[in-house]
C-alpha cells in the first residue's frame, strides 16, 4: 500500500500543472487550408485569464486579412477573467465569426455578443443573469467594496447588453432575475440590437451636425442721418 502511495504521489509530479491546481488553456489553431484562419476553442468553464494566454497572442497578431473562428459552449465564469479576452477582441483588427452551440451562459454571453459575426447551432441555449461577488474585512470595507460592486457592475454590465436588454429587462436582471434565451430568441435580439445602434449612430450624426452648423448672424443695418428730414 506504502508503494503504491509512493507511485501515485511521483505520478501527479510528473504530469501537467493544468490537471490539478490550474484550468487548461483553451484550445488554438491554425487552419492550414485557409491562410489567415484561426480557430479558439472556448469550452470550459472561465477560471483564470492564463486560459486565453494563447488565444490573446492570436488576436493581437490578427491583421485585417486574416479571420479569427471562435467555437464557444462554456457555461460562463470569472468576469475578470473574461474581461482581458474582451479587451483583446475589441483591438482585433481581424472580423471575429463566432459559433455557437449548446449552453453559452453568463459571462460567455459577453464574449457571443462581441463577436463580428455568428452562428448558432440547433440546441444553442444561453442564460443571462447578474454576477455574484463577495467580500471581506471589517465591517466598513465589506460595505465599501458591495456599493463599488453595485455601481461597477451596473455600468460594465450595460455596456455589454444595452440594446440587446430592454432597459427594465436590465434591471430586472440586476435584481437577481434570470433570463433564457433560445436560438431563435438570441437571433431576434441580435436584430433588434443592430438597430438599436444604428439609430443611436443617426442621432449622433444628427447632433453633430446641428452642432457644426455656423449660427446666423444678422448684420445690422447702416441708417445715413447725416440729412435731416424737410417738411413743407
Amino acid at each position: 500500500m506504502e508503494n503504491m502511495n509512493q507511485k501515485l504521489k511521483a505520478n501527479k509530479q510528473t504530469q501537467s500543472h493544468y490537471g490539478y491546481d490550474h484550468p487548461r488553456e483553451y484550445n488554438v489553431g491554425f487552419i492550414p487550408h485557409k491562410s489567415g484562419k484561426y480557430r479558439i476553442e472556448i469550452d470550459t468553464q472561465i477560471d483564470d485569464v492564463s486560459q486565453f494566454s494563447t488565444a490573446i497572442q492570436v488576436l493581437d497578431v490578427a491583421r485585417e486579412d486574416d479571420e479569427v473562428e471562435i467555437h464557444l459552449q462554456s457555461n460562463g465564469g470569472d468576469v475578470n477573467a473574461c474581461g482581458a479576452f474582451l479587451h483583446s477582441m475589441h483591438k482585433c483588427q481581424a472580423p471575429i465569426h463566432i459559433i455557437a452551440s449548446g449552453g453559452c451562459h453568463s459571462a460567455a454571453t459577453h464574449i457571443l455578443l462581441l463577436g463580428d459575426s455568428f452562428e448558432l447551432a440547433d440546441n444553442f441555449n444561453s442564460l443571462i443573469h447578474n454576477g455574484a461577488s463577495g467580500a471581506f474585512g471589517n465591517i466598513n470595507e465589506y460595505h465599501a467594496k458591495s456599493d463599488f460592486d453595485k455601481q461597477f457592475l451596473m455600468n460594465y454590465y450595460w455596456d455589454i447588453y444595452e440594446g440587446f436588454l430592454s432597459r427594465e429587462e436590465f434591471e430586472d436582471m440586476m435584481e437577481g432575475k434570470n433570463i433564457w434565451v433560445d436560438a431563435a430568441g438570441w437571433c431576434e435580439r441580435a436584430v433588434a440590437r443592430m438597430k438599436y445602434f444604428q439609430e443611436k449612430v443617426d442621432n449622433m450624426q444628427k447632433e453633430a451636425q446641428k452642432a457644426s452648423r455656423k449660427p446666423r448672424i444678422k448684420k445690422a443695418k447702416v441708417v445715413d442721418t447725416s440729412e435731416k428730414l424737410v417738411v413743407e
